[in-house]
């Protein structure tokens, strides 16, 4: 594996890390509390990061779908909350993408990294590899906005 696709591997890895430390014993119940009318709560934030990084488990030649996968895509206003799957689905979902993504990148090939993605697709330098690399980067972004979600649910911070 390439010096490049393996700090990749390690970056989603170290990310799935945080993800279990930031979730890790926040009721069912709160899972749906909003910090304010504006914002997202944890549900939808952890269901479109899993969304998004199942993205990179279907560029790297996998598969994932859910029926309730497009209530998390860019863009995506809030639905009532009786339309969202529970956070047990949405953990289990997170689980196996992660699972088939961490599974995927080993086996990556460099020709398959530096393949050219559809125009206007958000890629860091318009290959798979930069698209990879976007995909970390977003993930990254929202693991902050789940810590937090955690911490002012009053569940203290996740890391340091």
């Amino acid at each position: 594996m390439s010096t490049d696709l393996q700090t990749l591997a390690n970056q989603f890895k170290f990310n799935n890390e945080i993800y279990g430390r930031t979730t890790q014993g926040i009721p069912p119940e709160q899972w749906l509390i909003q910090p304010c009318q504006e914002s997202n709560h944890l549900l939808w934030v952890v269901a479109h990061a899993a969304v998004t990084r199942a993205v990179g488990v279907r560029l790297l030649g996998g598969d994932w779908s859910a029926p309730w996968q497009s209530l998390f895509t860019r863009g995506q206003n809030r639905v009532e909350n009786g339309r969202y799957p529970s956070v047990e689905e949405v953990q289990q979902a997170w689980n196996e993408i992660s699972e088939r993504l961490l599974s995927a990148l080993p086996t990556a090939t460099l020709e398959l990294m530096d393949k050219p993605v559809e125009k206007g697709k958000p890629s860091i330098d318009g290959t798979v590899g930069g698209t990879l690399g976007f995909l970390c980067l977003h993930e990254s972004y929202h693991l902050g906005q789940m810590g937090f979600i955690r911490k002012w649910l009053g569940h203290g911070q996740a890391l340091g």
